[in-house]
């Protein structure tokens, strides 16, 4: 019983871990530099900020497991989350939430509406 038990265990932890990471990729396609800011929180309850400042037609990559909701922040929103507020409880939706059937999302920095 023990070596069943053992194996199932097995099995789950590496049919969990092997679950393919999303790449997602923002396209700065402006001629001038472009103020990012994301809330990105991962299904195992992990939450981060990001902040950078794309430079004209740059492209900034980042990896995240499927599921992961990934959120743009404007000036007000970048500010409350860097004092550690919660985007994600005060009711916003993701902009984009990674499938699984997903290798690679690229987002076109001039498709975010950033109000």
């Amino acid at each position: 019983m023990k070596k069943l038990v053992f194996i199932i265990a097995l099995f789950l932890h590496f049919n969990a871990s092997a679950q393919k990471n999303v790449s997602i990729n923002f396209v700065n396609e402006y001629a001038d530099v472009y103020h990012l800011a994301l809330s990105i929180y991962t299904p195992d309850g992990k939450n981060e900020t990001r902040v950078s400042d794309l430079k004209p037609y740059a492209t900034k990559t980042y990896t995240y497991p499927p599921k992961t909701e990934i959120y743009i922040a404007n000036y007000t929103q970048e500010a409350a989350a860097m004092k550690g507020k919660d985007l994600k409880s005060s009711g916003l939706k993701p902009y984009i939430v990674l499938d699984a059937k997903d290798e690679e999302v690229t987002i076109l920095l001039s498709t975010v509406n950033n109000k």
